[in-house]
């Protein structure tokens, strides 16, 4: 059997017929004759819990990338009311027993559920439905000490799937008895090293957060309160949680703590010893759990506020497939129990070792070994790995790190940097879903529970290397001319794709760009991309940033082609790596923030203390002076000269300067 070209692909063929299998679509298709199914491969931001027919104009809302013709509203009103569904609103006794009191059993837990919601007053006009398919469902729970014959309690049970990075609620506001209740909007983000939740406050008045219980040594008293102020966050750790709106009850939401995550290590098996592997329920014996790590401090930071267009659509809810995944994994004779001191199994584990994650449904579930590592920084770690759902082949894997290496110094620094890396992961998957063009690192899908990112593993160095490509002692670049005129075909080509497709990269730098004379160029590191239209005020690599962003903000696809001008510079030996010029070994090092260009009430402590435009300045006219060097006369040296104009209106762009070089067409600016 040949190996899956794109997880996604199966995800979406499996959920497909999952859906349309299921008593719902039944449902649906007898009663909506006209509907037509289909599955996008968007990775959410997880769902809307109450998704209001008059929605707030202040909560914006994520546009779906597949949108289909509705029926009108008075048509749905009439079909949903006539087949009873049930809205958003507690049970007559609900709000007496506690959600902590509601026994979550087992099975509840393997199905991976993180939060059980339970809104506290009536909200009319809405239902329970939502975008999602597969991660929010309703459930009727008993309390623990009640007999069967108690009456259930029904709450909306929320599952982290591998595409989701947060569980966002909207309740939209309404006027009562002259006492007007504004709209509800925060959102919980899932912390991939720990069983916490980030409580965002998106909503343009102050919540109030009230702990209802103690459910862990390290929680906080019952009668601790939190004002939550608009843009600002809290960590939550497991436990009941009740959230009032200007002294109104709105809802309670339990957190639940995280399915535990097995290693494990093979040993050589012996010649008498069968080879035969058996299913992750046959090895439970040999599998220890990883505690999580609760020792990060809690803080309070201000987050901006993105805003997203209007996301339209009624979906019901739909339950996960029961049935598990069996997958491979070593038996008792081959492999042994491993243990370890933190939360997050992709980064603890050692080469060897092999990671059993488990799954809300089939879709979730696979083993990860790992191989050996590629890169690490404070960021993010990369290595190699093998991939159960991708057979005989060696996959790269790229893991956002959540965690703060220099021990939380600043207030709130993890709580942000949970916010800051799980949008980035977002922004990098949906940036490379879909992607096809050979001088592009494949992307095979991700998982948002560990913020990880498996790709095609390239057998090159980036241009950064050393020894490979750079000079350890000069930090010129050791290729040769043929080697730049091919990395600037294969880069030029990747851009004109990405570009054409309303993408810009942001990000473009010799480490970005992988290289070996058999593979050619291939384009990596796709987390600072967005599209076109939405170009970003910060990020990316201070001495690649063009020079239209002073007082403009100014950048988009002609970024992305001065971006790969410096770069050439470097590949010509016209100028030394530019990151080096940082270094505090330098008589005077330039390095500046990019959010600071702009910004000049920003601290001035970075580089030679000078503010960061004075800098950027600087290092601006030494590629200016580095390009008056540039040869006209010759064939690469102008098309590198016409990269780095500086009116990005007269640059020229990636497909003149592809044209030039694969078919001869004399590039001109523009």
């Amino acid at each position: 059997m040949s190996a899956p070209a794109n997880l996604e692909s199966l995800q979406s063929m499996a959920r497909l017929s999952r859906l349309t299998r299921s008593p719902v679509a039944a449902f649906i298709n007898r009663h909506f004759p006209n509907a037509t199914w289909a599955v996008s491969l968007r990775h959410r931001q997880q769902p809307l819990l109450m998704a209001a027919e008059h929605r707030p104009e202040t909560a914006s809302e994520e546009v779906s990338e597949e949108r289909t013709e509705p029926f009108s509203q008075s048509e749905i009103d009439a079909r949903f009311n006539r087949f009873g569904v049930e809205e958003a609103s507690a049970g007559p006794n609900d709000e007496n027993v506690s959600l902590d009191d509601l026994h979550v059993d087992e099975d509840h837990h393997k199905q991976g559920i993180r939060i059980l919601v339970r809104p506290l007053t009536k909200l009319n006009g809405t239902r329970s439905v939502s975008p999602g398919s597969d991660n929010c469902r309703w459930l009727a729970l008993r309390a623990e000490v009640s007999s069967s014959d108690q009456p259930e309690h029904k709450v909306l049970a929320v599952t982290q799937t591998s595409k989701d990075i947060k569980f966002s609620v909207r309740i939209p506001g309404e006027s009562q008895d002259d006492a007007p209740r504004p709209p509800l909007w925060c959102e919980l983000y899932y912390d991939p090293a720990s069983d916490r939740v980030i409580f965002l406050n998106r909503s343009d008045v102050p919540i109030s957060l009230h702990k209802l219980s103690q459910t862990t040594l390290r929680s906080l008293p019952p009668s601790e309160i939190y004002a939550i102020d608009p843009g600002l966050i809290n960590a939550l750790q497991p436990g009941t949680w009740r959230i009032k709106v200007r002294d109104i009850a709105v809802l309670d939401f339990r957190v639940l703590e995280k399915r535990p995550i097995a290693l494990y290590q093979a040993r050589p098996a012996l010649p008498h010893q069968s080879s035969s592997l058996t299913s992750l329920a046959s090895t439970s014996s040999m599998k220890r759990a990883l505690s999580p790590d609760e020792s990060e401090r809690r803080a309070k930071r201000r987050i901006s506020d993105d805003s997203n267009p209007a996301d339209d659509g009624v979906i019901m809810f739909l339950r996960p497939a029961a049935d598990p995944l069996v997958f491979p994994l070593p038996n008792g004779k081959e492999s042994r129990e491993l243990s370890a001191t933190t939360a997050h199994a992709l980064l603890d584990a050692e080469k060897g070792e092999t990671i059993a994650v488990p799954g809300v449904c089939e879709l979730d579930e696979y083993c990860l070994t790992k191989r050996d590592p590629i890169a690490s920084t404070a960021q993010s770690d990369v290595f190699t790995a093998d991939h159960s759902k991708v057979p005989d082949n060696i996959l790269t894997v790229k893991v956002l790190k959540t965690r703060m290496a220099n021990g939380n110094d600043k207030p709130y620094g993890h709580e942000r940097n949970v916010i800051r890396q799980a949008d980035m992961w977002l922004r990098e998957s949906q940036s490379q879903e879909g992607l096809q063009h050979e001088s592009i690192v494949r992307y095979y899908g991700g998982d948002a529970r560990y913020l990880s990112l498996y790709m095609e593993n390239v057998d090159a160095q980036d241009l950064a290397g050393i020894p490979r490509w750079r000079n350890k002692q000069t930090n010129l670049f050791m290729g040769t001319r043929t080697d730049a005129m091919r990395i600037l075909r294969g880069i030029a080509g990747a851009l004109g794709y990405i570009h054409g497709r309303q993408l810009v990269h942001n990000d473009i730098k010799p480490g970005n760009i992988l290289y070996s004379p058999e593979r050619g160029a291939v384009l990596c590191d796709f987390g600072l991309s967005t599209p076109a239209a939405n170009p970003p005020s910060g990020g990316g690599t201070p001495y690649y940033v063009p020079p239209e962003f002073i007082g403009t903000k100014m950048r988009g696809p002609a970024s992305d082609v001065w971006a790969l001008g410096i770069t050439m510079l470097y590949l010509l030996r016209k100028i030394s790596f530019p990151d080096s010029r940082g270094g505090r070994h330098l008589a005077k090092p330039l390095y500046w923030q990019i959010a600071a260009i702009n910004n000049p009430n920003m601290p001035h402590k970075y580089g030679n203390g000078q503010p960061a435009v004075h800098q950027m300045r600087t290092w601006l006219g030494e590629i200016f002076e580095a390009r008056k060097h540039l040869n006209p006369g010759d064939h690469l040296e102008r098309l590198v000269k016409d990269m780095l104009t500086p009116n990005p209106n007269n640059r020229i762009n990636m497909n003149r300067v592809l044209q030039e070089l694969l078919i001869g067409i004399p590039a001109k600016a523009g």
